[in-house]
């Protein structure tokens, strides 16, 4: 059942792309420099960014967990599937 919006509701689904772009991007990012950037800079005195160069633990967490995630929305999606085409 394809649902049509009225033509006086603009439609907004562009903007929850670019967001979801930007959010991609800025984790991206951040992932980056907590992994791989942070280790080769020298020390800030800022608390967060130093915190982030001498972490071992926190700055993987993310990328890993982010695999599993994946496999998790695959079979969550499959599931769906066969549900529905039962």
């Amino acid at each position: 059942m394809t649902v049509h919006l009225p033509e006086t509701i603009p439609d907004t689904t562009y903007l929850y792309g670019y967001a979801l772009l930007i959010a991609t991007i800025f984790v991206f990012v951040m992932s980056g420099y907590s992994i791989i950037g942070s280790k080769y800079m020298p020390d800030t005195n800022n608390k967060v960014l130093d915190w982030i160069k001498y972490d071992n633990y926190y700055c993987l967490l993310i990328p890993i967990t982010a695999i599993v995630w994946i496999y998790w929305v695959l079979w969550n999606w499959m599931g769906m599937k066969f549900f529905r085409h039962n």
